[in-house]
């Protein structure tokens, strides 16, 4: 049986990235704003214009080389054969598990995602069906 290729679709101009042709990134800086906005440990009670300035979750992109921003900013990557497969994903998703700041980001859609088949980073390529 054929192992099953995962699809990732750039962000940007929305086609499918080809081994070495991109990646999936996160902004190291948004883990930082997030982790330096956490709320004083003296303050009981947090009001909502505090809340709802925030910095919200760090997000996975995925993008073509040629579409990726650059902005010179402080970026963690992962190149697109490394979550081809199933196996590779898992492998990846392991390794990342060992960094302090990847609990703050929402990778956890992007294995959601695949897994669904209607991930807009990682997708299944096609749904198999049940034997």
């Amino acid at each position: 049986m054929a192992e099953e290729m995962l699809l990732v679709i750039c962000d940007g101009c929305g086609r499918p990235i080809d081994d070495g042709e991109g990646f999936l990134y996160v902004e190291l800086a948004k883990v930082r704003d997030l982790w330096s906005a956490k709320a004083d440990e003296d303050t009981t009670v947090l009001s909502l214009e505090s809340l709802m300035s925030r910095p919200t979750r760090p997000t996975w992109h995925a993008r073509h080389t040629a579409c990726a921003p650059d902005d010179g900013g402080d970026a963690y990557d992962v190149p697109v054969a490394q979550v081809r497969t199933w196996p590779r994903l898992a492998t990846t998703t392991a390794r990342l598990m060992s960094k302090n700041w990847f609990a703050s980001t929402d990778w956890n859609a992007v294995l959601e995602g695949a897994a669904s088949a209607c991930g807009r980073r990682v997708s299944r390529t096609a749904m198999r069906e049940a034997s």
